[in-house]
């Protein structure tokens, strides 16, 4: 019985089916590949147990095979022992990568610090109790929304969306005055109607802008506070155009734009300030000369001309967060004068608020640029701001609200959102776990803690985007090639190397491969790097058993001659 097995095992008539089996099964898979991506059939096919058993079949074959030879004698022999022993080394070393191997995409931006978390495939489920207790497994998203495993830590993982928000809403039930309030916009014209809430706290839901006008929600204090609420504005204009502070000689001034444009002021006996000119939007124009290309706010800058006995500077100051420019103009280069413009916050010219009094009664206040209208303010109650054709009605009014927060999947491709988890708990409570983002799952047994997260690597030195550059043909916008200009920094070995890594041209640091894989034309400073590391062993595996496999086939057919030969 025993030979019986081992002869059936070691024979064609096994071998061929199997290898049929398995021929069949990777042209499959390549169809497959196609239609789902490398991920799933991964995943599903060359990760799978059920095809790691196949080619633990075909192995134990091929090694059976060659023992049913023994003892080898002769050239055929031995190079067939060979050739099948070299065959089994290329399948370990096959399974080895597959199971083994590391590989995962490392994003850099020359605006942030080296980064040593590789993005790998895959995501990563953590799940903690109040205990503490911390528990974590890699997941997988098949193409049809399935999720592998489909239960883990207590929880049933049910499905998966590429695309869920997150939604606010405010509830009854809080423990400490709260008002809250549900506003819907109407627009006929536009056919769609938008709701928003808005409460007292937390403080990011006091006040929410729609673009050119705010929605807003507040206490007074008295009578004389409501009343000036709910009155025409008295238009404000106190220094529209912000302050400049001068750092210069020990000495500090503030100088308001409004009142000192286009004139000299002097810090003291040897240094003196001209404001020059003003811009609301800078820009520089065709012929590199400084000019404003509208009226609005948007990048503004001032004009400055510092003089002093020993010579004459150009500064050019913004609001927004950029260094300042300077330029000599005549003599030397002056030292110790900083410079730094702020500009007022921009108040919304259109609001629409709700006012609580001291006993919690409602009222409104709407502005437009067309015209101020306010009052008393009731649930159902729709008031028209004077926005296009808007109508803002109160929904809800909530004195007590708590807040609530839930991730729902939307399937409107318009919309942007993050990919989520659902989840279930033993009791039947669901919830949806947004991407990246700790969730606290209230189920009535005991509170969940649960991540659905990005599956990281985390190397063992980092990697920091020094420069990305593009080349691009001559005479021609098109792109020639781009490169990636990086710094690898090891803290183990207290170094830093500088590579260049390009398409086709990888760089190798300690047994990890580090390759371009895209980068971002719409965004120079960003470069993305494919990193893969597979051990020393398992490479040595692999161009092993090819040797042994070239070395049998070539003593089967031609050591027997070399052998005979004179």
């Amino acid at each position: 019985m025993h030979n019986r097995l081992s002869r059936f095992l070691g024979s064609i008539q096994f071998a061929i089916p199997l290898l049929s089996a398995i021929a069949i099964i990777l042209i499959g898979a390549t169809f497959y590949e196609s239609q789902v991506g490398s991920a799933t059939v991964q995943q599903e096919i060359y990760k799978s147990p059920w095809f790691g058993g196949l080619m633990f079949l075909l192995a134990l074959n091929l090694g059976v095979s060659a023992l049913s030879r023994y003892p080898w004698r002769g050239a055929r022999k031995i190079g067939f022992a060979l050739t099948h022993l070299g065959l089994i080394v290329i399948i370990a070393g096959s399974a080895a990568v597959i199971h083994l191997g590391a590989e995962g995409m490392l994003l850099l931006r020359t605006d942030l610090d080296a980064n040593n978390q590789v993005r790998v495939e895959g995501d990563l489920l953590e799940v903690a109790n109040r205990e503490g207790e911390v528990q974590q497994t890699g997941i997988f998203v098949k193409a049809d929304g399935s999720v592998s495993p489909q239960s883990f830590a207590g929880l049933s993982l049910l499905g998966y969306s590429e695309n869920a928000i997150k939604t606010v809403s405010f509830r009854e039930g809080g423990s400490v005055e709260n008002p809250a309030v549900r506003l819907s916009l109407h627009s006929d014209r536009m056919g769609q109607t938008l709701e928003r809430w808005l409460a007292i706290a937390p403080l990011p839901y006091r006040k929410i802008s729609l673009g050119p006008a705010d929605l807003e929600i507040m206490r007074s204090g008295n009578s004389a506070e409501l009343e000036a609420l709910l009155n025409t504005p008295i238009a404000e204009n106190n220094n529209p155009l912000g302050t400049v502070q001068i750092v210069a000689n020990a000495r500090e001034i503030s100088l308001d734009v409004d009142s000192y444009l286009q004139r000299e002021v002097g810090i003291d006996d040897n240094l003196r300030v001209r404001l020059v000119e003003f811009f609301p939007d800078f820009k520089l124009n065709k012929n590199k000369q400084p000019s404003s290309v509208s009226d609005a706010l948007n990048n503004p800058a001032l004009q400055l001309e510092i003089s002093s006995d020993r010579g004459v500077e150009q500064w050019f100051v913004f609001g927004r967060d950029f260094p300042p420019v300077r330029s000599l103009i005549s003599g030397e280069s002056l030292t110790g004068i900083n410079l730094n413009y702020s500009l007022p916050p921009q108040q919304s010219e259109d609001y629409f608020r709700v006012i609580l009094d001291k006993e919690g009664k409602l009222y409104y206040a709407a502005k437009s640029s067309r015209e101020f209208k306010s009052g008393e303010l009731a649930i159902g109650q729709s008031i028209t701001p004077g926005w296009a054709d808007f109508k803002i009605t109160l929904e809800t009014y909530i004195p007590k609200a708590q807040l609530e927060r839930e991730t729902i999947p939307i399937s409107d491709p318009n919309t942007a959102g993050n990919p989520a988890l659902l989840v279930e708990t033993r009791s039947g409570t669901k919830a949806w776990l947004s991407w990246g983002e700790p969730t606290a799952i209230d189920d009535p047994n005991q509170e969940i803690f649960a991540a659905f997260s990005p599956k990281l690597l985390q190397l063992p030195f980092a990697v920091k985007l020094e420069d990305f550059i593009v080349d691009r043909n001559e005479g021609s916008e098109s792109v020639a090639m781009w490169t990636s200009k990086i710094a690898i920094e090891d803290p183990h070995q207290d170094n830093i190397e500088e590579r260049k890594v390009w398409m086709n041209h990888p760089t190798w640091y300690q047994g990890w491969k580090i390759a371009q894989a895209s980068w971002n034309p719409g965004d120079l400073k960003q470069s993305t790097l494919q990193v893969k590391r597979e051990p020393a062993w398992v490479t040595g595996l692999t161009w092993s058993g090819s040797g042994l496999v070239v070395l049998g086939i070539f003593i089967m057919f031609y050591g027997r001659g070399l052998v005979s030969k004179p």
